[in-house]
């Protein structure tokens, strides 16, 4: 038996996606492969020396993909995104979501998935029908929105008609990066051909 430091950026870039990776490192652990869940092996050369958890988006959904931010002058979700989606093509930080929805109309055979925080939209109802609009006019896009305003975290298809995932800001590392791998499945089970 040897153990593995499931800590690692090769462990975490190598660990399947969504519930599939969730559920392969359980069952690693219960299999008494992992030493422990925050511990470096100091006896192991190939373990890095930083200690980090599970807040990266799985490779496989991101690796090819543009990430397209909507926050506003000075805002931390750039910054968020950033750390959690170290394998995307690009992410780039746009004022508003009509500026992010002509670049992505723009180049119509680049993989984008779009985080937009709507609290810079101040009436809920204009947020709503410029979700609708962003919806219709790139239906294979996933749309994962975040606001203050939310009550929760949303993983689930029941905004499907504004968005594929919804965040409730200030948010974590970890449910960021579950919000973006839902919001892209999400859009991907509707039929949409992202990826």
């Amino acid at each position: 038996m040897s153990f593995i430091n499931i800590n690692s950026l090769d462990a975490k870039l190598n660990r399947p996606s969504g519930l599939r990776g969730v559920m392969h490192d359980i069952l690693r652990w219960v299999d008494g492969e992992v030493a422990t869940c925050n511990q470096t092996r100091l006896d192991d050369p190939s373990s890095d020396a930083t200690h980090a958890s599970f807040d990266l988006i799985a490779p496989d959904l991101i690796d090819d993909s543009a990430i397209y931010i909507v926050d506003q002058s000075g805002g931390t979700l750039s910054a968020k995104v950033s750390h959690v989606a170290l394998t995307a093509k690009s992410v780039t930080s746009f004022a508003s979501i009509d500026a992010a929805v002509a670049t992505a109309m723009d180049n119509p055979d680049e993989n984008v998935a779009l985080v937009l925080n709507i609290d810079l939209i101040a009436d809920m109802h204009d947020a709503v029908e410029q979700l609708l609009a962003v919806k219709l006019a790139l239906p294979d896009v996933p749309v994962i929105i975040c606001s203050r305003t939310f009550a929760k975290n949303n993983f689930s298809l029941q905004r499907r008609a504004i968005a594929d995932a919804s965040l409730r800001l200030p948010c974590t590392d970890v449910s960021l990066a579950l919000a973006i791998e839902s919001g892209i499945l999400n859009n991907k089970s509707r039929g949409g051909t992202y990826r």
